[in-house]
């Protein structure tokens, strides 16, 4: 990194303090800071969907989805477009008629507050997981272009911490408020960065376009939908990610749990101005998604030719780590000053808006749903729950780091996978409570969300040696979800039918 790279960073960094800092002056309650006095324009809300859904695993782990493979990633993002459809028509509409501070009230009016608490802290930790992952992805990049080898030879558990500290006073400093307009300005940077690495990498391999254009089609690396193998048919594998179908079901499922039932997105629906504008704001950043991944997906594309033609300067992209930081090393060793700079800060910005939300999010779904008590305290208790989780965060960002260092998978999947320890039961539960409510019964729904938690994490961790040797999980999460949640429904509605059975007896 040089002088200009640092001059653009730290201006970067000066903006979005000024804009944070704008954001968070007046009076401040603690409804006001986690609720930004439910005042927010669409258009604001529709940036910070993108930039909390735009993490670190999308401007690192996508580009390198793309380097090792095709586009099929983008059938996720139209699963994705049915699963926020279903959610701005369903439960949006019906949160915000509620005037909930939470998603997880409308458990306490459907089934009991016990599911209600119970459900918030499954999210709470969830949330901490894949934030976790995220911050592990971030880091190595961070740990790439800072080099603050303190204790390790890699730098990433280091660049861990850095991360969660910045995350954590960004928070502090500004709440849900502050959150949004940032996102606004970060959302701006993480795009522009990415175009720009993807325009100068293009510009700079010399072979003419057309002839670029063609290599990567021939060699299948733009290939978006993959309809082969047919579910269950000849080649048919149950770790495959990058099938149509996978796409449809895995995206579906994965954005109607993420959207409809993740406090960290639906906070941002449910505090927009009006009821019509909550719906819309899902919508628009469910279309806008398409060109925003396309985007990173053409990166990918272009590592791959500039490590083809031996480009120059040249970098190795053999072992699983080198794959998985191939974009982060292309803007280290490649991109000149400044454009270097311009780049990181987009990457910057897309791990600290996506962690500042979470953080956001678990507080308030503590303070609301499962000790409603720290309420009394006011800003205090808000600031010290921020501050918990914001170590939270970092114990997770550090397991990680430690656990997938050596693995071969793809980080935007592994990113995808451990959204979904926790996910497919929450949502199991949502559904119990939308189509069934209090015939189910509280505690059937806790004991049949605690099935659903256990399923999705031995799904998640158990891994077995492939035909490779290779180790992988028994199936990849797209399958897995799915069958989570219907386990998690199946065990509420057995077990409210014996209950209402054994009263009936009685």
């Amino acid at each position: 990194m040089q002088l200009l790279d640092w001059v653009v960073i730290l201006g970067y960094v000066a903006l979005i303090v000024t804009i944070g800092f704008y954001a968070s002056r007046g009076p401040k309650t603690a409804e006001g800071h986690l609720r930004a006095d439910r005042n927010l324009p669409a258009w604001a809300v529709v940036f910070s969907m993108l930039a909390t859904e735009v993490s670190a695993a999308t401007y690192i782990g996508v580009p390198e989805s793309g380097f090792k493979g095709s586009w099929t990633y983008l059938q996720f993002a139209m699963g994705a477009l049915i699963g926020k459809w279903v959610v701005s028509t369903v439960f949006a509409r019906m949160y915000w008629r509620l005037n909930l501070p939470t998603a997880y009230g409308f458990l306490g009016t459907r089934l009991g507050p016990g599911i209600q608490r119970v459900t918030a802290a499954s999210f709470i930790v969830g949330r901490l997981i894949a934030s976790g992952v995220r911050l592990f992805i971030a880091a190595l990049a961070f740990a790439l272009v800072v080099d603050i080898r303190l204790w390790s030879s890699t730098g990433v558990p280091e660049a861990v911490c850095a991360m969660a500290l910045i995350s954590t006073v960004y928070t502090l400093l500004g709440g849900l408020k502050a959150v949004v307009w940032t996102d606004v300005a970060q959302g701006s940077i993480f795009f522009i960065g990415a175009a720009s690495a993807l325009i100068f990498g293009l510009g700079n391999i010399d072979t003419p376009l057309s002839v670029m254009l063609g290599e990567a089609l021939d060699a299948g690396k733009m290939t978006v939908i993959q309809l082969q193998p047919w579910p269950l048919g000849e080649g048919w594998s149950w770790q495959s990610t990058s099938t149509l179908w996978a796409g449809l079901i895995g995206g579906f499922f994965l954005n109607l749990a993420t959207f409809g039932t993740d406090q960290e997105n639906v906070q941002h629906m449910l505090n927009t101005k009006t009821e019509s504008a909550s719906g819309r704001t899902l919508l628009t950043s469910a279309l806008i998604t398409f060109p925003l991944v396309a985007t990173f997906l053409a990166v990918g594309t272009m590592l791959w030719l500039w490590q083809k033609h031996g480009a120059s300067p040249a970098y190795a992209a053999v072992t699983p780590m080198e794959v998985k930081q191939v974009f982060p090393n292309f803007i280290v060793k490649v991109l000149p000053a400044g454009l270097r700079g311009l780049v990181f800060a987009g990457l910057f910005a897309a791990a600290v808006s996506s962690l500042g939300a979470t953080l956001n999010a678990t507080t308030a779904a503590t303070v609301n749903d499962v000790l409603p008590r720290l309420k009394e305290k006011g800003m205090t208790a808000v600031k010290a729950l921020i501050v918990l989780f914001g170590f939270g965060l970092l114990g997770v960002g550090l397991f990680f780091a430690w656990w997938a260092s050596g693995m071969q998978d793809d980080l935007v999947q592994i990113a995808l996978g451990a959204m979904t320890i926790l996910y497919g039961a929450i949502l199991g539960v949502f559904l119990l409570a939308l189509m069934w409510g209090p015939r189910v019964g509280d505690r059937p729904a806790v004991v049949a969300l605690g099935v659903g938690v256990a399923l999705g994490a031995w799904f998640f961790f158990y891994r077995r040696a492939d035909a490779s040797g290779v180790a992988a999980p028994l199936m990849a999460w797209v399958w897995s979800m799915p069958i989570t949640i219907a386990a998690t429904m199946s065990v509420g509605l057995l077990l409210s039918r014996r209950g209402a059975a054994t009263q009936g007896s009685e």
